[in-house]
């Protein structure tokens, strides 16, 4: 990171009018519009977000902000500042990485108000991802909030924003199908162990092989309650690795027969040419279980288990071809479930609008109170010198009451009365009769 300041060839475009709530903008990339050989050219690390947040707000490009960098994207967003265009933050961008600004060109996507809304519920709920439904992202949008909260960079607009996304991400996990559905063979894998033993606390599991698609298995397993892991592999030492990562014991190949006979799942993905498991050593496994149910799970092409495993009693031989039919289904369930959030986000974005809107008149109403409450101070204290003389306090307040009325009331009855345009006075009398609820007290 080049800790370079804002260029000072940035200047500030369009302002928007004064008394309209101030925009919320964000500009990035992702992996729908960038290769990652760009994407990690303005990725942000934990250390140098601090100096980024720090740049923003002392170069007024933003009164509020926000920053999620990850893998898959990198997004600012933005509210208020001094009225600056896309163009100033696309700049800053490169300028704080030392990047050339048309390694960018064709990259950046660019939105405003409740187009930004929806996109960061969309990125909360894992619509947005690339595999959709994912729950990771909505960790790292926390993460990224918790950060700029902690670097005084997200203020109440955006303190607002985010905690409607995370109620937004919740709200769509509980009411569709979003996560549920299997979408890649290793988690299909654990839904069917799962469908096939019930809960997965304390069950046991054999790993054969010691690749990333093994590794992944077994991530969702141990995430899904598996505590006990043995795993066998040609290499001793890639073995070894994995079996410490998940608290396990490493075996050689040669160990299998004996390790069947307390597994509860088998996954296997080698690249033996020759299959693993065969009939004969599933067979002779089987006496010794106490009918206990055998999953096995061959992930492996060629298979590392025989076929004909399939036959024996109490075993449920599961390929890769079934997973990926399993995986493809859940696929389409979570696009039918998108179809329904979509729907959720789009009733929550208008619910925030509201709110933003509402900002609008909150200092005509602070206004309205500070001068009802100085006209109040004034009548109080002159009231307040006939209790004093010992005046009767009913007629004392009578008076003060309608006297109070009557200074409250005497500008806008004024204002009334003065001679206008019909369609002025008509207008009042409406927002007189809004306000007040006065053809509600006519009736």
């Amino acid at each position: 990171m080049q800790s370079c300041p804002v260029s000072a060839t940035i200047q500030p475009l369009h302002r928007r009018s004064a008394g309209t709530v101030a925009a919320i903008f964000c500009l990035g990339l992702s992996h729908h519009t960038a290769p990652i050989a760009v994407r990690e050219k303005v990725a942000f690390s934990p250390e140098n977000l601090v100096a980024a947040y720090r740049y923003l707000l002392e170069q007024g490009l933003a009164r509020e902000t926000l920053i999620v960098s990850t893998c898959n994207r990198t997004e600012i967003y933005v509210h208020g500042g001094q009225g600056y265009h896309r163009q100033a933050l696309q700049d800053w961008l490169c300028h704080f990485h030392g990047v050339d600004p048309r390694l960018l060109d064709g990259h950046i996507y660019y939105s405003s108000d409740a187009e930004t809304v929806r996109h960061l519920f969309r990125v909360a709920c894992g619509l947005d991802s690339m595999i959709i439904g994912e729950p990771q992202i909505l960790g790292q949008v926390k993460d990224a909030y918790q950060a700029a909260a902690d670097s005084g960079a997200a203020g109440p607009v955006l303190n607002r924003l985010l905690h409607w996304a995370f109620r937004v991400a919740k709200r769509v996990r509980s009411e569709t199908a979003i996560g549920s559905a299997p979408v890649s063979v290793a988690y299909a894998a654990v839904s069917l162990a799962k469908q096939l033993l019930g809960s997965l606390e304390g069950k046991s599991v054999l790993l054969i092989g010691a690749g990333d698609t093994i590794e992944l298995v077994a991530t969702h397993l141990r995430e899904h309650g598996v505590g006990s892991f043995a795993v066998a592999n040609r290499s001793a030492e890639r073995g070894q690795q994995l079996a410490e990562k998940f608290t396990g014991n490493a075996h050689a190949l040669e160990a299998i027969p004996e390790l069947l006979h307390d597994a509860d799942v088998v996954v296997s993905c080698t690249a033996s040419l020759l299959p693993i498991l065969t009939l004969e050593t599933v067979s002779a496994a089987m006496p010794r279980r106490a009918q206990r149910d055998l999953m096995l799970v061959d992930l492996a092409v060629p298979r590392d288990i025989a076929s004909e495993v399939e036959g024996v009693e109490q075993c449920f031989l599961y390929t890769l071809d079934d997973l990926n039919d399993i995986a493809q289904a859940g696929m389409r369930a979570r696009r039918e479930a998108a179809a329904v959030a979509e729907l959720i986000i789009a009733d929550e974005v208008a619910e925030f609008q509201q709110w933003r809107e509402s900002l609008d008149v909150v200092p005509a109403i602070r206004r309205l109170r500070d001068h009802v409450e100085e006209r109040r101070q004034e009548e109080l204290q002159r009231f307040t010198h006939y209790l004093n003389q010992g005046q009767d306090p009913f007629a004392v307040l009578d008076a003060f009451s309608k006297a109070l009325m009557n200074k409250v009331l005497h500008d806008p009855i004024a204002t009334l009365r003065q001679p206008c345009q019909d369609a002025t006075n008509e207008s009042l009398v409406a927002a007189l009769d809004i306000l007040f609820h006065l053809s509600d007290a006519e009736g």
